[in-house]
């Protein structure tokens, strides 16, 4: 996940309107109607610190740190496959004494995160898990900020069968085993099991948010089923790889996917991706920060599972006001 972002569409996602995550309506604008932190900071580890997607996040993070008179330490390993230096980096940050720690655990954290998250817990450390929870019960993070991943996948499943005709075969190139691409990916096979009986799930394959893996994995179901109806990819990185494979080998498979970045926008516009899940990575960093200020304030958050809602995305729609103001257009 090493894609440039667009100037353009950053700066636009700086200036979007950010709603709470902790039960109200107010949407902070620098001028005091959010809540005043006074000094202090709060660190937030994301699975990545140099992608789209979490760039967008950490815009986000920062711009609720402006508006809440907070230092905002936003961190994370250059891919989404080092899980030992996430949890050093987690380490650290618990070892700096912040307000608050947000955590997005990568697949290979997850085992041992756990133990880290105590840490915080004893050290009187507010936790907030963001974008993704953790795979084992936790009674440590005070509620994980994130879509339902699992309703993600099963909407993309329902766009996928519409757009095949209902009939064929479909295959899934994830971008992890564990966390939002098992919610995912399980949500998309279960609805396509019962919701779309005349196409059949015929390959699942892991392509480690890695681009070349993704590719290679495409590549290679296409070779086993040329005839192939449809890709699903749970991610940005794998959608875009799906999409370039699908192009390369003229195959006539419908690709979509999770997330938008400007790379996905552009196979859209091009037809080569026929629609996206999309989330508001802006608003999950906002929401993070804002509750972890708020919980070393002691306002504890309304629920354990904040649910950021998701929009399907499409050529026809991405000029609508309502997409425009997810994707910061």
């Amino acid at each position: 996940m090493n894609k440039k972002l667009i100037a353009g569409a950053l700066s636009a996602l700086m200036a979007a309107t950010a709603l709470s995550a902790c039960g109200g309506n107010d949407s902070p604008n620098g001028d005091g109607s959010a809540a005043a932190a006074g000094s202090g900071k709060v660190s937030l580890i994301a699975k990545a610190n140099a992608s789209d997607y979490w760039t967008l996040v950490k815009n986000g993070a920062m711009a609720a740190g402006k508006d809440l008179g907070v230092e905002v330490n936003f961190n994370g390993p250059d891919t989404e496959s080092e899980g030992d230096k996430q949890l050093n980096q987690l380490d650290n940050a618990i070892n700096d004494k912040p307000l608050g720690v947000g955590f997005a655990p990568q697949d290979g954290a997850q085992d041992g995160a756990p133990n880290y998250l105590k840490k915080a817990k004893e050290a009187k450390i507010p936790v907030v898990l963001f974008d993704t929870a953790l795979s084992s019960p936790s009674d440590v993070p005070l509620t994980v900020i994130a879509s339902d991943n699992k309703s993600v996948g099963a909407e993309a499943a329902k766009h996928m069968c519409e757009l095949a005709g209902g009939k064929g075969e479909v295959a899934i190139v994830a971008h992890g085993l564990v966390g939002t691409a098992a919610q995912r990916r399980d949500g998309f096979k279960e609805a396509i099991a019962k919701d779309c009986t005349g196409m059949k799930l015929v390959d699942v394959q892991n392509g480690e948010s890695d681009p070349a893996k993704s590719r290679d994995k495409a590549q290679g179901i296409l070779q086993a089923h040329p005839q192939l109806a449809g890709f699903f990819g749970t991610d940005d990185d794998s959608v875009i790889a799906i999409a370039d494979q699908v192009k390369q080998m003229n195959s006539k498979a419908k690709v979509i996917g999770v997330d938008f970045t400007p790379d996905v926008q552009s196979q859209l516009e091009g037809d080569q991706i026929s629609g996206v899940m999309v989330q508001n990575p802006y608003q999950i960093g906002y929401d993070t920060v804002k509750t972890l200020v708020e919980a070393s304030k002691g306002t504890q958050p309304s629920s354990k599972n904040i649910v950021m809602p998701a929009i399907w995305v499409n050529k026809d729609n991405l000029q609508t006001e309502e997409v425009k103001k997810v994707i910061g257009a």
